[in-house]
């Protein structure tokens, strides 16, 4: 997977070279932009290359009262008001899952800023978590189970079940822990996830 960012694929070329330079191994080929407008510089037919597409809520602009752009993972994540920002994170969720570009997995779900995790199951009301879901279902995209992060937790992974989504194991990690996914088979066990929970890009991929 590679970022469609500034910093990772920009256009056409970038994102030819990416699918150059893994189409011989026998792996899924993903994109995962930072934000919406991602698919702007890059043509359809390039994109349609990818396996899958995953986009996460973790940059907000305007994120807070000061107009920061948040980058919600990093320590230094400055939140002044803690339902505030719930209420800005929400429409960052939805303006993702609502937007009409290619989405496959939504990623880090659930996650918060370090400065407010303490409030977790207080500040994931059930009906901010449904809210989600619903939106997920409408366009039929995937819900991440985080193993850096660990989330999203029990009760989201249970509603989400329980309407119908379907799960995807991720690391985000690019390194030697990629493969271990330790919360991931912890929480789909205590979830009751079996390989039918499980989604799967549509190109068959063999070691052969």
């Amino acid at each position: 997977m590679q970022n469609v960012a500034p910093y990772g694929i920009r256009n056409d070329e970038d994102l030819r070279a990416f699918i150059d330079s893994v189409k011989a191994y026998p792996l899924w080929r993903g994109l995962q932009p930072m934000g919406t407008g991602w698919s702007k510089n890059l043509s359809k037919e390039l994109i349609a290359c990818a396996d899958y597409v995953l986009l996460d809520p973790q940059t907000i602009k305007k994120g807070n009262s000061y107009g920061d752009t948040l980058e919600v993972w990093e320590h230094d994540c400055y939140i002044p008001d803690a339902e505030a920002f719930m209420e800005v994170n929400m429409a960052h969720y939805l303006s993702i899952l609502e937007n009409d570009e290619r989405m496959d997995i939504l990623g880090w779900p659930l996650y918060l800023p370090p400065c407010i995790a303490r409030d977790y199951y207080k500040l994931w009301t059930e009906k901010r978590m449904d809210r989600i879901i619903s939106a997920a279902k409408s366009r039929g995209v995937a819900i991440e189970i985080n193993d850096l992060a660990h989330t999203p937790h029990r009760e989201f992974i249970l509603m989400a079940k329980a309407a119908g989504l379907k799960f995807a194991f991720g690391s985000d990690t690019r390194d030697y822990r990629t493969g271990r996914l330790d919360y991931c088979r912890q929480i789909a066990s205590e979830c009751g996830l079996t390989d039918a929970d499980l989604w799967r890009p549509n190109r068959v991929i063999s070691a052969d």
